[in-house]
């Protein structure tokens, strides 16, 4: 398990985005001390705060951001959703 700061360094993404994302549910820690209200983060978080960066990369809104999250299951799924970005993209 990973402390914010720590976790922001290993991730990428300041402290002030993880917090702002575990705010809008996006990514929330996987355990909170009741004492403290310290977040802590795992593997798994990391990989989906990856993902976060990686789509905010591509211009991806907070909004597209959640949808994604919440529709993608595995590799498949996150590159159908990226396909149909790029082909919008070009669209316009």
């Amino acid at each position: 398990m990973y402390q914010i700061s720590q976790f922001s360094k290993i991730s990428g993404l300041t402290v002030k985005a993880l917090r702002y994302y575990d705010k809008q549910g996006m990514l929330k820690p996987s355990y909170r001390d009741k004492n403290t209200l310290y977040r802590y983060y795992d593997e798994n978080d990391l990989k989906k705060a990856q993902l976060i960066r990686l789509l905010r990369s591509l211009d991806f809104s907070i909004s597209e951001i959640k949808e994604v999250l919440e529709m993608v299951n595995n590799e498949a799924d996150l590159t159908y959703i990226l396909q149909e970005k790029i082909a919008n993209i070009y669209l316009l």
